[in-house]
Formats: structure tokens, C-alpha cells, sequence
């Protein structure tokens, strides 16, 4: 065999895993920004961004996003802000402020989570193994829609496993050096994980906690005797201390916030926790929680299930179940016969991962949507390797051919999902298209970036210099198009929702769905109305339209309405007087 074909032979794997990296960064930057999606939640964090990045970091809050999914009397519990300096930094990188550059943060690290998940694979399985797990994982259609858009759970698959990697390396290395690294790395993916979604937050404190008891053998009395012993009390204290040290880096501006705030965020932490979930039985929950995680699993495995009818996807549904649970079989049987203290500790993560987020779902079942399986991800796929070890272990070198099938199978089906997924989303720009496969929230209109840029800059094309435009849209396109307005940087350029008034200088546009034309327009300010020109962008239809019957004053006065927020900034902290040029934040949701 000649040098070249050894080379091969030797560096076959990490040809390959280049080969997946550089696809699943294709599939992750076709046509980002296009088709980025670009609803509330983003607009209103690029609102808020914006200010920062032109302003000053003084303009940064001290928290983040709030908890949606909980209700509380008073206020609003709200994760740290570690996503938002993550976006004020891309800003910062590529002095922009356009909507794209704040989804960067997530696209970068949708990226890097692969080759991470290579390495954290090989603490247990071989590079064939890790290899296939980790290209299964890169090529879900379900990840990959989950890596296009800014969101703050979106970039919790890197911080999930950034941790995982960090606890198996720190209990298992034996090298005082090395392992205070280990910890700190541990730490990292915690504090940053625990600050992008509630549930990654239960997530990673609950698994990171039982593998510890679970590694220290504390059931055991001579285990439980050599933690109380002098040498292991100073070790302890001093992982504590560095433990601590990086939590105060990263949660110092929420710690600042509570203090300001008389420990406000801190009281609705206790009170979210003491609320009660919707009132249903128990066994309810259960079964619902079952029929979620079924539908959940078998879509991020093999594309299929988007609609939620398991009745219509008997044989998605049955293999991506028999799979997994063969791989939890398999698990709890390698636990009884592997001896290696990192195999074993691998093991036990693997389920500890599935079983505590299992349970975290129980009280929620009726509230679960496709973001929070972002902790889980790479389960599935995990449970897959299992079952082709075992099968490579029984059947040998036959199983050689049976594993990589597989593999094929389930890279093809997801590929054929993405490649149906971007065939809607191009139909979706020039044409009223029904979506399908949009599943990043309920309401599933199909509206890009792209499609908000186009209405925006038609309307902005039309304005008459002087003139007040009004502009009727959707709730969830106003604060969008608001933020699109605003990025023209024209300070003379009012603008404001549709409300029929005396003001002279006004002008009127109307943003609709495509399908429904006009209508929804007559219908909330009646027929006497006059459509002046129109064009359609995809699944929207703009309109400039005119009301000749209203009253003009030549003496109309406008009040603008400002923004309403209860954040504190971190020019707050230090008192510096804040600008009165920039952008209306509004956290009314």
C-alpha cells in the first residue's frame, strides 16, 4: 500500500469528521440571513442590543431573558445575562447591528459543539463510534433548524456538553494540575448553561449532582470515611474556592441586580419554584409526558413526527423507541460488568441525562415545545452507540456493514427533512406556501427575515420626506418591522402602528398575510378605505393605502409612546447619565 493510501488508513476518522463539520456548517449558513427567523423575542433583544453596541456596554442589562412558561404574581423571573453579552460582543466583532450578526453567537456555537461532542464521545466509545454519533447528531434536521436563528436556548447544546466534558475529566484525572482545569471548565458550562434556559439550569445542577454521589460511592462507609478525612477536606475546599471563584465571574450581574433590587429576581427564583403546575392528574402528566417524548425523540432522530400524530408515524416512532431502549438496557447491563471508573462514570451520566430530564418533564408535559429537548440532543444518538457496540461486540466483523447502515439510514432521512425544510423556506420567499416544517413556535406563518426586509424597504422606499408613516402588521411583525424602521438610522423618520388620525402629514401602510389580502384590514378599520399600490413578498402582501374621509388639523399633535421596562443597566450601576438617542426597549410581553 502506497504512503498516501496508510495516511488514509491511519486518518481516515478525522478526514471524515472534517468532512461532517464542513457539511453541517453548510446546511447551518445556506441562506442565514435571508431566512433567518426574526419574530418578538429577537427584535426585542435586538432592540435592546443595539443600544449597547452604538452606546456603550453601559447600555448592557444585568439579566436576561425572562421565564415565559412561568407565571408569577409579581414581576418576572429572569435568567442571566450572559446570552445578551454573547450578542453585544458579536455586535461589537462585526460593527453591526443588523439581525443576522446577534444570530451569530448561536451559529458559532451550534458549530462548535461538534467537534466537542467528538471528544467527549471518545471518553467512552471508539472514533468509529464517536464518529457516527457525531455525524447523526450534525445532520438532524431538528438541530440544524435549532442552529439557524438567535434564541437563548439555542447555544445550551454546546454548554450541556462543554459540561459534561468538564465533570468526567475532573472526577476521573488524578492530576492535581490538570484537574483543577477540568473543574473550572465543569464550572464554565454550568454557570453559562444554567444563565440560557430554566430547564437547562435544573438540568445540569441535577445530573452534575447525582454522578458526583454517584462516583464518590457515598452509600459506601469506608467511601464516605476517606471524604472526611484531612487531605480530601483541603482538596475539597480548594475546588470550592475555584468553584466559587468562577461562578462570581459569571453571575456577578445578577448578584449586582439583586442587591439593587432588594432581592427581587431571587424572590420570584422561590416563588416559580412553589407554583404550582397546571392542575391535572398525575397520571395524565405521565401519559402525556410519554406521548411527548416519543413524538420529540422520533423528530429529532429521524425528521419525522413534525405534525405530532403517532398514528401516522407507527414506523419512525417504533424504531427510534426500540432503539433507545435498547441503548438504556444496555447501559444498566455494562454498568454491572465494566470496571473502568470513566466508562462507568460515562454510563451513569448517559442515564442520569435521560432520567432527570425524563422526570423535569412530568410536571410540564403539557407545555413541552421542541426547545426543550436542546438538553437532550445528543441523547438519542448516544443510546444508538450503545446498541452498535453491543452489536459489534456479539456479531463481530458482520456488524461491521449492519452499524453503518444504520448510520446511512438515519443521516438520510434528516438530510431529506432539510432539504424539505429549505425547499419550503425558498418557496416561502416568493410565494404564499403552506408550512409544514417550521417548528420553532406553534404559529407556523413562515415569515423570514428576508420577506420583513422586503415589506420594510418598500414602505421605506414610498414615505414621503416629512410624513408620519403608519403601518398596520400582525403583533408579532410590529416590534420586527419596528426594529428594521429604526436600523435606517434617520432621525427625522417617525414612524408608529396604524391608527387612523387628524395628524396631515401622515401616511399609511398595511402588512398582511399573503392569503388573506386586505381583509384583516377592513376589519378592524372598516371598508372606507383606499389601496394605492401593493406588492407581495412571500407570504406577505404590503399595501400603501389611504383614508380620504378622515379629519385633518393643521394643529394635530403627536405623542410618541415610550417603551416600558423594568431592567437595570449597567449604567445604572454607575450612575452614567444615559443618552436620549436610542432604541425603545419594551419588555411589556
Amino acid at each position: 500500500m502506497s504512503h498516501y493510501g496508510n495516511y488514509l488508513k491511519k486518518h481516515w476518522v478525522v478526514i471524515a469528521l472534517l468532512i461532517v463539520i464542513a457539511g453541517a456548517i453548510f446546511v447551518r449558513v445556506y441562506h442565514f440571513d435571508e431566512w433567518l427567523y426574526f419574530k418578538m423575542d429577537q427584535s426585542r433583544d435586538a432592540f435592546m442590543l443595539s443600544n449597547a453596541v452604538i452606546n456603550g456596554p453601559e447600555y448592557l442589562p444585568l439579566l436576561g431573558a425572562r421565564v415565559g412558561a412561568v407565571k408569577l404574581e409579581h414581576g418576572m423571573l429572569r435568567l442571566g445575562p450572559v446570552y445578551y453579552y454573547f450578542q453585544y460582543l458579536s455586535g461589537k466583532i462585526f460593527d453591526s447591528t443588523h439581525p443576522s450578526v446577534f444570530a451569530y453567537p448561536d451559529l458559532f456555537f451550534s458549530i462548535a459543539v461538534i467537534p466537542l461532542l467528538f471528544l467527549f464521545l471518545r471518553l467512552y466509545f471508539s472514533r468509529r463510534h464517536s464518529l457516527y454519533i457525531t455525524a447523526m447528531y450534525a445532520f438532524s434536521f431538528l438541530i440544524i433548524q435549532y442552529s439557524r436563528f438567535a434564541w437563548n436556548p439555542n447555544s445550551l447544546q454546546f454548554f450541556i456538553i462543554l459540561s459534561f466534558y468538564g465533570l468526567l475529566r475532573f472526577l476521573n484525572d488524578d492530576r492535581p494540575k490538570q484537574k483543577k482545569w477540568w473543574l473550572v471548565l465543569w464550572v464554565v458550562g454550568i454557570t453559562i448553561g444554567s444563565q440560557l434556559h430554566f430547564f437547562g439550569f435544573f438540568s445540569l445542577l441535577g445530573i452534575s449532582g447525582l454522578l458526583i454521589v454517584f462516583h464518590l460511592r457515598v452509600w459506601n462507609v469506608e467511601s464516605l470515611k476517606k471524604l472526611f478525612e484531612k487531605q480530601a477536606l483541603k482538596q475539597f475546599l480548594l475546588f470550592f474556592l475555584i468553584g466559587l471563584g468562577v461562578f462570581l465571574v459569571f453571575y456577578t450581574p445578577v448578584i449586582v441586580s439583586d442587591v439593587m433590587k432588594n432581592g427581587q429576581n431571587t424572590h420570584n427564583f422561590f416563588e416559580a419554584l412553589g407554583s404550582k403546575g397546571q392542575k391535572r392528574p398525575l397520571v395524565e402528566k405521565i401519559k402525556k409526558d410519554i406521548t411527548e417524548n416519543l413524538n420529540y425523540y422520533c423528530l429529532l432522530t429521524t425528521s419525522s413526527c413534525y405534525k405530532n400524530d403517532l398514528e401516522k408515524n407507527v414506523l419512525p416512532v417504533g424504531s427510534t423507541t426500540l432503539a433507545m431502549s435498547i441503548g438504556l438496557l444496555l447501559v444498566l447491563y455494562r454498568l454491572r460488568i465494566v470496571e473502568s471508573k470513566q466508562s462507568r462514570d460515562f454510563l451513569m451520566l448517559t442515564l442520569l441525562w435521560f432520567t432527570v430530564f425524563t422526570i423535569l418533564t412530568i410536571p410540564v408535559a403539557f407545555q413541552l415545545r421542541p426547545r426543550f429537548y436542546i438538553v437532550v440532543f445528543a441523547v438519542p444518538f448516544i443510546l444508538l452507540g450503545f446498541l452498535y457496540e453491543f452489536l459489534e461486540e456479539r456479531f463481530g466483523r458482520k456488524a461491521l456493514f449492519m452499524t453503518a447502515l444504520i448510520t446511512m439510514a438515519v443521516l438520510a432521512v434528516n438530510i431529506r427533512g432539510t432539504v424539505l425544510w429549505f425547499a419550503e423556506q425558498a418557496s416561502a420567499q416568493v410565494r404564499t406556501t403552506e408550512i409544514d416544517r417550521t417548528l420553532i413556535l406553534k404559529n407556523q406563518d413562515g415569515v423570514t427575515l428576508g420577506q420583513l426586509q422586503g415589506v420594510t424597504d418598500w414602505m421605506y422606499a414610498r414615505h414621503h420626506t416629512g410624513d408620519r408613516l403608519y403601518y398596520y402588521v400582525k403583533p408579532e411583525h410590529v416590534r420586527p418591522i419596528g426594529f428594521l424602521f429604526y436600523s435606517k438610522h434617520e432621525p427625522d423618520f417617525n414612524f408608529t402602528t396604524l391608527k387612523i388620525t387628524a395628524e396631515p402629514k401622515a401616511q399609511y401602510f398595511a402588512v398582511t398575510p399573503a392569503k388573506n389580502g386586505i381583509a384583516p384590514v377592513t376589519k378592524k378599520f372598516g371598508n372606507d378605505l383606499v389601496v394605492l399600490a401593493q406588492q407581495q413578498f412571500g407570504q406577505l402582501m404590503v399595501y400603501e393605502i389611504n383614508f380620504p374621509k378622515r379629519q385633518i388639523f393643521d394643529n394635530y399633535r403627536f405623542n410618541r409612546r415610550g417603551g416600558s421596562t423594568d431592567r437595570i443597566f449597567w449604567g445604572d450601576v454607575f450612575g452614567i447619565e444615559k443618552s436620549k438617542d436610542v432604541a425603545p426597549i419594551d419588555d411589556r410581553e
